[in-house]
């Protein structure tokens, strides 16, 4: 697994950056649903405005048999759900708000449910490296950051059906957000932060390639996140745009095994660091954070030598020590 460098410098941004008409178009919906054809994802649902669009696919999941990877996306989406149940808009056409219906086959192992929403976050670092140029990583447990400001976060919420659970996860990105127009000064856009492309189109393209190919990978290892796996760190890159291309005999490099926990690790802006996880009660659990454990909780070592494994459901924030948001 390649591991770029995370975030830079923290105040590298842009909050006077010019927005023009083309930085807030539409959604072009006939080719997302050929990029979605090609690598095998299911139905496309887009709203003009919506409260939110988990909320909205999960009530699909209710009431319809759907294809596996299906999406729900909206253009302005005005009643988001974060973690803890807090909530969040943008204003039209200034993010993308987008959730996939994950229905794993047979022999796809229940534990393997939990770690849908870092497999989505982990795709979502993978587009902003290769297709914005943005040094993004994942801030445990479901913040993707870059330059030290959250820019997306993702949210998993699990569906029962007669049939057995599904998984629906929504991400949401900032992308041609103002400083102006975010919540709080933590967050940032990836037009602030001088990113590549303000593409919707194009950037919800290469994180749902990523995605499919990634939970692909996923089933084959039986949803088990610690079993090898060929997860290509370059998933999201079709024929035509790699250097090769016209090459008809030349082969893309086989990707190496790694297990899915090896791939969410190695984008972890965490790691490493003094971290300080805010508990229900109050508490502060203060230590350094040494490694993603099998279950995808977070591993503190507290000053004494103590370890934690810290689940996501355990901790209303986490910060790092130094003040730092990632």
């Amino acid at each position: 697994m390649s591991n770029p460098q995370g975030p830079g410098p923290e105040h590298e941004t842009n909050s006077a950056f010019e927005i023009s008409d083309a930085d807030r178009a539409p959604l072009d919906a006939a080719a997302l649903r050929r990029g979605m054809a090609a690598a095998g994802l299911g139905e496309l649902w887009i709203s003009e405005h919506t409260g939110s669009t988990n909320d909205d696919l999960a009530a699909r999941a209710h009431g319809a048999d759907l294809a596996n990877l299906s999406v729900e996306t909206t253009e302005h989406q005005m009643a988001g759900h974060g973690r803890l149940g807090r909530g969040w808009q943008t204003p039209a056409r200034s993010a993308l708000a987008t959730s996939i219906y994950f229905r794993p086959g047979p022999g796809f192992d229940s534990s393997g449910l939990a770690w849908l929403s870092m497999l989505c976050a982990a795709a979502m670092v993978q587009t902003l490296r290769e297709d914005a140029s943005l040094a993004a990583g994942l801030k445990w447990p479901n913040d993707v950051v870059a330059k030290g400001r959250k820019v997306c976060g993702v949210l998993a919420q699990l569906v029962m059906r007669p049939d057995g659970p599904v998984v629906v996860v929504g991400a949401g990105l900032n992308v041609s957000l103002t400083a102006a127009e975010l919540p709080v000064d933590t967050a940032a856009s990836l037009g602030m932060l001088g990113a590549a492309t303000l593409d919707r189109t194009a950037l919800l393209d290469g994180y749902l390639r990523r995605v499919a190919q990634l939970f692909r990978t996923f089933e084959t290892a039986g949803g088990n996140a610690s079993a090898k796996a060929r997860y290509a760190a370059g998933a999201g890159t079709t024929d035509a745009e790699t250097p090769d291309a016209e090459a008809p005999d030349a082969e893309a490099p086989e990707a190496p095994e790694a297990t899915l926990r090896e791939l969410v690790r190695s984008v972890m802006v965490t790691i490493g660091h003094r971290v300080d996880a805010h508990l229900p009660n109050g508490a502060v659990l203060r230590g350094t954070a040494i490694d993603l454990d099998a279950d995808g909780s977070l591993k503190v070592r507290e000053d004494d030598g103590t370890v934690h494994s810290v689940m996501a459901g355990d901790v209303t924030h986490l910060r790092r020590s130094d003040g730092s948001y990632a």
